[in-house]
């Protein structure tokens, strides 16, 4: 219990560590050169995201409600005559740019309005920018903790399951138990029942044999040896039936043994699987956590 006492209090300090090692999103202004151009816009920073499904989201959301492509080019993605009507009623320019760093894509975004007029720092435009590549941010971000919420979600589950199948099967076993006991049962008292009967046939074989010695020869005494013969064999078939109930309740005590084993193996592994659906709670938590604080972001 001390051993897993002081576990789960290791796994709050690592999942405490890990919340705090999160990452947020963070926003940049610099500028950026496209061919001989330098464009000032917003870098934004996305935490634990795939550049490349960066790069295939970021260009879908730009050619939305235009019918322009937008032109890939290594990192750098650009489109002509995009709509963003958030930021300008009329067609504009957008020059992104991806990069990986670390675990973060950074995503680079500059706004021209007008042929050489780019969004000014403070600006309506500029600002609608930023919010814009905050939100988009936030977006794939969120989809990466939901994933990463869903497997450990699903970890929970299939540890929930197993623990759900171990408690099941000891049941069976403590079931296959109290059968055996009660067979058990059954067949001593089938012993003492046959015991019994046999005590009688004794006294009578007894008391046949005794005669046996003391007839003479004719009738009477092939009648007496009949009977005598037929009690030994009547005899011999209770010690039969109490063997077979001995061999019985061998076979039933065994079973009890097994099971009584798979018992002792069956909790070892309830408290395994237990300490690890503890521990697993406290993952879940630690992602539920982290998803709260992307939402806040």
């Amino acid at each position: 219990i001390m051993k897993t006492g002081i576990y789960l209090t290791l796994l709050l300090i690592i999942g405490f560590l890990s919340a705090n090692a999160q990452k947020p999103i963070k926003l940049t202004e610099e500028s950026v050169k496209f061919g001989s151009t330098m464009c000032p816009g917003v870098w934004v920073d996305i935490p634990e995201v795939d550049l490349e499904t960066i790069r295939k989201s970021w260009t879908k959301v730009i050619e939305k409600g235009t019918k322009s492509k937008a032109v890939v080019a290594g990192n750098e993605i650009s489109i002509f005559g995009a709509i963003i009507k958030d930021v300008s009623e009329s067609p504009i320019n957008i020059f992104s740019a991806v990069l990986g760093q670390d675990t973060i894509v950074r995503l680079f975004t500059a706004l021209e309005l007008s042929r050489d007029q780019f969004t000014d720092v403070n600006s309506k435009e500029h600002e609608q920018l930023k919010s814009i590549l905050k939100q988009f941010a936030k977006e794939q971000y969120t989809e990466v903790a939901e994933k990463q919420l869903s497997a450990e979600e699903s970890k929970l589950k299939d540890l929930e399951k197993e623990l759900s199948s171990l408690r099941k099967d000891k049941e069976k076993f403590d079931k296959e138990i109290q059968s055996a006991n009660s067979s058990i049962s059954e067949e001593n008292y089938k012993i003492a029942t046959t015991q019994k009967e046999m005590a009688v046939t004794d006294a009578t074989l007894d008391a046949k044999s005794s005669d046996l010695s003391t007839v003479e020869d004719g009738d009477a005494k092939k009648a007496i040896k009949s009977e005598v013969k037929t009690l030994q064999k009547k005899k011999k078939s209770h010690l039969n039936d109490i063997s077979s109930s001995e061999n019985k309740i061998s076979k039933y005590n065994n079973v009890i043994q097994d099971n009584n084993n798979n018992i002792s193996v069956n909790l070892r592994k309830q408290e395994e699987i237990s300490n690890k659906i503890n521990a697993q709670k406290l993952e879940v938590s630690k992602y539920t956590n982290k998803l709260k604080t992307i939402e806040t972001y």
